[in-house]
């Protein structure tokens, strides 16, 4: 009768450490579930990965037509371009005017916490018509 009274409390004890191991599990499943959502999303990526991705896809010296046609392959959405002149560069203080023809475009837009992000790419090029610079430009708006 002692052993099964010792057993009863035991069992009292260890109940409420298994439901907390099991929510603990189940916190840190969700924990690491939201971090791959996240990370698996290249708009969420920073500025300096999208460029290597972006520069993957198009490499310094490719052309303008090139550059457009990657562009359209990945239903990215030209927003603006022109032969005539180079992008407004924002990277630099004061801000410069990059390149002698330039293309840009709309990789998309991602809810953050709390405010909309929107990942936008300028592509820069030569009179020669050959990619010089890409500028990843994320901007944040308030809902």
């Amino acid at each position: 009768m002692g052993r099964e009274f010792e057993s009863h409390r035991f069992r009292k004890k260890i109940y409420p450490m298994v439901k907390y191991k099991k929510f603990i599990t189940f916190f840190i499943s969700i924990i690491i579930l939201i971090i791959a959502v996240v990370l698996s999303n290249p708009l969420r990526w920073s500025e300096e990965s999208i460029e290597r991705y972006v520069l993957n896809k198009t490499p310094i010296n490719s052309s303008f037509d090139e550059v457009r046609l990657v562009i359209n392959n990945h239903k990215w959405k030209i927003s603006d371009s022109s032969q005539t002149h180079g992008f407004y560069d924002q990277r630099f203080r004061p801000a410069k005017i990059t390149g002698d023809m330039y293309i840009r475009a709309s990789l998309g837009d991602y809810q953050g916490i709390p405010f909309e992000a929107n990942v936008t790419i300028y592509w820069g090029f030569g009179k020669d018509g050959k990619l010089i610079d890409v500028w990843i430009w994320k901007t944040w708006d308030a809902l």
